[in-house]
């Protein structure tokens, strides 16, 4: 039978979704892309995940930085079972499961975190939880520490809100549990859909096709929610902003690049003379028909200085993910659109690091990009967006266990801890893990 706490489905397991955009070593790389200080990954910290699910992103994490400390926060003691007998299974010691809700785990006072993350969360609890959220952040964040938030926005999510409340609606009238309710209404919504309904909205349409592929639980979870809520960005930035926190920028660096390479062209020069931040921000999320955000934030911003900043990105090393072409061209699809990097640029980058991890400082060496650390930091990039590059991390940790256990338990990840992040096997390899909750 289906079951619901505090609105929230609880009787079907969410799925062991991977998120790299999660991970230490990636967030601390974008904040330095972005020009700020961040935490040394190389040296003892501690990371938080509030409503970590099953536990996905955080045993990666712990398998790739022994050195370091990480505490999974979720209500549902189904999940934390699964992820403590990964954990165990793993031999992963530096990692710990809390059963608890997020104004309780507030009132704990742990000791700060350099990290806190949270992904699937905040559009879809109740008011007092997201408050009990802030909390955590607020009492828990340590000064220079960075904050993840991932949260469905408009106006991509908003054609999704009439589909939500059709399934949120049938969903208590079907016997079954949830993802047997999840599918039913999609039923539901394919016969509304054969008979006219979404005639005049082809973007509704759109997002049923796309439901109509998905995994019933992960749905379950995604749409039979009483707290389903895009949110504006700006709103949520005033929020966060209001604990003391400022925004860097996005962990999907796609949202990070020149508008040049991430806007259409027709609406270039006006994000270019916007000059009040909220606007364009805005008119952005606008532009690209933003379905999600993975917002980043650090407590009391640290902007590095050009000094600084250049000596910090300089020593960042970069290497080559398993299955990157050796050189190009290298075209990618983005959200608007295909975007083809320059062969000089994009073969020079390929070619160095098929040869071997390599810094941004020597990258920027290469004669490709003489003159050009700001191309190297756009191509860089469009290579981390697709799976292509990643930051690279002296390998400390013994990722082997853990990803046996993944084999064994059905889930295709494939632990990289010399990148500190994990890769998909097999056929899932090939797909971008586009997952909006």
């Amino acid at each position: 039978m289906a079951q619901r706490a505090d609105g929230y489905t609880t009787d079907v397991d969410y799925p062991a979704f991977f998120y790299k955009e999660m991970t230490p070593v990636w967030l601390a790389c974008v904040a330095r892309l972005q020009g700020f200080d961040a935490p040394d990954v190389a040296r003892p910290f501690r990371y938080g995940e509030l409503g970590c699910g099953v536990g996905t992103n955080l045993l990666v994490a712990a398998a790739c930085h022994p050195q370091a400390a990480f505490v999974g926060v979720d209500a549902n003691e189904r999940h934390l079972r699964v992820a403590r007998d990964a954990a165990q299974a793993a031999g992963l010691r530096n990692v710990a499961f809390v059963h608890s809700g997020f104004v309780a785990f507030a009132a704990s006072r742990p000791a700060p975190f350099d990290f806190l993350a949270t992904h699937g969360v905040w559009s879809w609890i109740a008011p007092q939880h997201r408050a009990g959220l802030l909390a955590c952040v607020q009492a828990q964040l340590a000064p220079g520490g960075l904050f993840y938030l991932h949260y469905m926005c408009h106006p991509g999510s908003t054609d999704l809100q009439e589909l939500q409340q059709v399934l949120n609606l049938f969903a208590p009238h079907v016997p079954g549990d949830s993802a047997r309710q999840l599918q039913m209404g999609l039923k539901l919504l394919r016969q509304l859909a054969e008979r006219g309904m979404f005639a005049d909205r082809p973007g509704v349409l759109r997002h049923l096709q796309v439901l109509e592929t998905k995994n019933p639980n992960h749905l379950a979870h995604e749409f039979l929610t009483d707290h389903w809520q895009p949110q504006h960005g700006v709103d949520v930035h005033r929020q966060v902003g209001a604990l003391g926190l400022d925004y860097l920028g996005s962990a999907d660096v796609f949202n990070n690049l020149d508008v040049a390479l991430s806007i259409p062209g027709q609406l270039q020069a006006v994000l270019r003379q916007t000059q009040i931040p909220a606007l364009a921000e805005t008119l952005k999320d606008m532009a690209r028909r933003s379905h999600q955000r993975m917002d980043l934030f650090q407590r009391a911003a640290r902007p590095l200085g050009q000094e600084a900043h250049a000596a910090q990105l300089g020593a960042t090393v970069f290497q080559a993910l398993p299955g990157a072409p050796a050189s190009g061209p290298v075209a990618f699809r983005t959200p608007i659109g295909p975007v083809e990097v320059p062969q000089a640029l994009g073969n020079a980058l390929l070619q160095r690091l098929a040869a071997g991890p390599a810094s941004f400082a020597e990258l920027a060496q290469l004669p490709a990009f003489a003159g050009q650390p700001g191309a190297l930091v756009q191509v860089l990039q469009l290579m981390l967006m697709q799976e292509l590059v990643h930051p690279a991390l002296a390998p400390a940790g013994n990722g082997q266990s853990l990803t046996q256990w993944f084999a064994r338990n059905g889930i295709a990840l494939r632990v990289l801890q010399d990148s500190g992040t994990a890769v998909r096997t097999g056929a899932a390899q090939h797909e971008r893990n586009s997952h909006a909750h």
